[in-house]
């Protein structure tokens, strides 16, 4: 598992394929009963659910329901479980220790574009009072640019979403783009503080470590990231 130094009131994380987003492993590795373990229905969009106490106490019919095509989810429930699923997207947490409150967001290269992170802290600072400058946030493993070679209509979708690709992408065979970057630009631009993200180095693509889509296909298994509030 790795984790990062957002907190020592919170626990930031994100599994190897070791565990993955097995909750019978996790939930032990990270101290939190089993049931109260959530995690979305991810569709590459920019649907953000705010997950509150009472969540836990509904039927599981009905959370699977709540959570179904939801790319981010923010959150100030202590002791629980709460993460979004990746294997070659960019999982971005985020953690506010002023309110105590968190997000959990999956950026796939269309949900960057879209800017779901945006989303998702316009979100927090709705629901809790979150003022980006106070955050602190991990960019966790995910997809490089060298490993992240694109055709020209991905490239196209980022340029007219206004990206700096100049900054962001390199032409080789077909373009290549640093969508870790693109993240941690949207974070900036909100007002988050640079020496406030810290960015893993990890290409879950070319790391055996880590569930890789591009690797070993889309059927592979994910890993989860999320922050365990104590």
């Amino acid at each position: 598992m790795i984790t990062y130094r957002l907190s020592d009131k919170a626990t930031a994380f994100t599994t190897t394929r070791t565990c993955g987003r097995d909750k019978d492993l996790l939930c032990p590795a990270v101290g939190v009963p089993s049931e109260r373990f959530a995690r979305p229905h991810q569709v590459h969009g920019i649907v953000v659910r705010q997950i509150a106490e009472e969540f836990f106490s509904l039927p599981e019919d009905i959370r699977t329901m709540l959570l179904d095509g939801v790319d981010a989810v923010i959150y100030d429930v202590k002791d629980a479980c709460i993460g979004i699923s990746t294997a070659d997207c960019i999982p971005v947490l985020c953690y506010d220790p002023e309110h105590h409150c968190a997000a959990a967001i999956h950026a796939g290269w269309r949900g960057t574009v879209a800017r779901v992170v945006v989303s998702a802290v316009e979100q927090m600072r709705l629901a809790f009072g979150t003022e980006p400058e106070r955050l602190r946030c991990a960019i966790g493993p995910g997809i490089s640019m060298e490993s992240f070679e694109v055709g020209d209509e991905v490239y196209d979708a980022f340029l007219k979403a206004g990206f700096p690709m100049e900054e962001m992408s390199v032409r080789k065979d077909k373009w290549h783009i640093d969508i870790k970057e693109c993240n941690r630009r949207q974070l900036m631009s909100l007002g988050v503080l640079p020496e406030n993200i810290e960015v893993s180095p990890i290409d879950t693509m070319t790391d055996d470590r880590f569930f890789s889509a591009r690797r070993d296909g889309a059927a592979t298994g994910r890993m989860l990231s999320g922050i365990v509030l104590r």
